[in-house]
């Protein structure tokens, strides 16, 4: 079995998730069995699932040990008056109170119980219980100053099965010091997540003399690999560039430091990146032979052959596909935009991705004022998160990225899939694999806005260029067809000598 590591799949799915799902499908074809594993406790997984089309394929870390039936015993209001009518309180609605004060208050998340906080006769909150398809899955105990000390997650009987301990940190932080798990008729303890993940991949194994592991969330798993004491295959997948500025001799992201050690110590057995030149670049880095490129995502047969006329494309429509972050650099794209008007009064600038949390969300904030301050809210638009970007895709003249690096650059796949042209700087990695430069659309020096403008200038003026582009879009994107990602998934299986000598038993 091929484990797929991730930290949780949500309704606002990232692309990594929706990877690991047409992964899946690869591996369907290729009739390997595989399954999804999450790390992360997930309140929506029913739906996620639902949604992404793998339910019954996903193995959490907390169901796995928690083992809920996840059968509603009563709905949702039943459940809900159960807990608040207590002897001596009066209800309204979703509160409970006594003598005057609110001590048990209900949270619904939509028209679903989510959780429920217990309050003391001071008014301070000491307990909140979490619901779960109306089973009882976990609480978290509070101390005066509304800090978490323990967290319990309980099993189908009622039981503490995992318990988090917390101590006070800088600036009333909770540090977690211990976590606890019941298990197997004993009490295990384990400084840090990264242990109790070890544990449950090594239960993963020990019960699948087969297992594959490979994790698309370095953050989740590379600890956890090293507290490990399986010698089950495991594979780090690079979703972006490894190092900071997108260069292969550049400055590591921190999470990376510890692969080219624990790929000496068969702690890792080897790195699959989403194109050739980025695996070329981590062989080099990395100092291993196992390094594989293989795409992270392919565009259906369906889709290939799908007609999409260039007239139904909207004059002066760019898009970008990003989220409002600092290394998308949207801003040099508003600057052009807002230059581009002055001459194209068509133009039009969506762009779809949701906000990034970093920094309290810096990047969002400053790239809206700057639409703001040039009174361009009109033409450029934040658009948020949107699952289904088919139409998005087939109505505009022009996809832009402006990234400063990328581990694949899917939107712009995705819009050459969909016949779109499509404008990007050259940068590690994926564009250069992706564009067809001058047949399918446009490479630009990296981080060359004067480029920018220009070249989207030049493209507004001459629609018969755009038409070219857009006839050819799909055929530079046939590359990456079903079938020819398949195959290179095939080729690494098959010519692996760690996974070849775990199948072969």
């Amino acid at each position: 079995m091929f484990y797929f590591i991730t930290s949780r799949e949500d309704m606002l799915t990232s692309a990594i998730e929706l990877a690991q799902v047409k992964r899946m499908k690869i591996f369907d074809y290729l009739k390997l069995d595989s399954k999804i594993v999450t790390l992360q406790y997930n309140w929506a997984h029913h739906q996620a699932e639902k949604k992404l089309g793998v339910s019954g394929r996903v193995i959490n870390l907390f169901q796995h040990f928690q083992q809920l039936p996840y059968q509603y015993r009563d709905n949702d209001q039943v459940l809900i008056n159960r807990l608040l009518h207590q002897p001596a309180f009066t209800v309204d609605n979703l509160v409970a109170s006594r003598d005057g004060k609110q001590r048990i208050i209900a949270h619904l998340n939509g028209q679903r119980l989510y959780y429920v906080d217990y309050r003391d006769k001071f008014g301070f909150t000491d307990r909140r219980d979490y619901y779960d398809n109306g089973w009882l899955t976990y609480s978290e105990f509070f101390e005066d100053r509304a800090r978490v000390v323990t967290r319990q997650y309980y099993d189908a009987q009622g039981l503490p099965k995992i318990t988090y301990h917390y101590r006070g940190g800088k600036g009333n932080v909770p540090v977690l010091c211990l976590v606890q798990l019941r298990d197997n008729g004993q009490l295990w303890d384990f400084d840090s997540e990264d242990e109790l993940r070890a544990y449950f991949i090594d239960q993963l194994a020990a019960s699948d003399d087969r297992a594959i592991f490979i994790s698309d969330r370095p953050d989740y798993t590379l600890k956890a690999f090293e507290s490990m004491n399986s010698d089950a295959p495991r594979y780090q997948f690079f979703h972006s560039a490894f190092t900071m500025n997108g260069q292969p001799n550049g400055k590591l992201f921190t999470v990376y430091k510890p692969i080219k050690q624990e790929l000496a110590d068969h702690q890792l057995s080897g790195l699959i990146s989403s194109t050739q030149q980025e695996a070329t670049d981590a062989s080099e880095r990395f100092d291993t032979p196992a390094s594989y490129g293989i795409p992270v995502t392919y565009i259906s047969d369906k889709q290939l052959q799908k007609k999409i006329p260039f007239s139904q494309r909207i004059p002066g429509q760019l898009i970008a596909i990003a989220r409002l972050t600092n290394v998308k650099r949207l801003n040099h794209l508003i600057h052009a935009v807002l230059r581009l008007r002055r001459k194209h009064p068509e133009v039009d600038l969506k762009i779809y991705g949701y906000d990034d949390g970093w920094n309290n969300y810096a990047t969002s904030h400053e790239l809206r004022r700057i639409v703001k301050d040039n009174h361009a809210e009109d033409y450029i638009h934040f658009c948020g998160y949107e699952h289904d970007l088919t139409k998005v895709y087939e109505t505009a003249q022009i996809e832009v990225l402006t990234s400063s690096y990328e581990g694949f650059a899917m939107a712009l796949l995705e819009a050459q899939g969909h016949g779109c042209p499509a404008v990007s700087y050259d940068i590690n990695y994926g564009p250069a694999e992706i564009i067809q430069d001058q047949v399918s659309g446009r490479l630009l020096p990296a981080g060359d806005e004067y480029a920018l403008y220009t070249v989207l200038d030049e493209l507004l003026s001459n629609p018969e260029t755009l038409k070219s582009y857009a006839a050819h879009a799909q055929e530079a994107a046939a590359k990456y067809s079903f079938e020819n990602v398949a195959a290179q998934w095939k080729h690494f299986i098959t010519t692996d000598q760690d996974i070849q000598h775990v199948l072969a038993k």
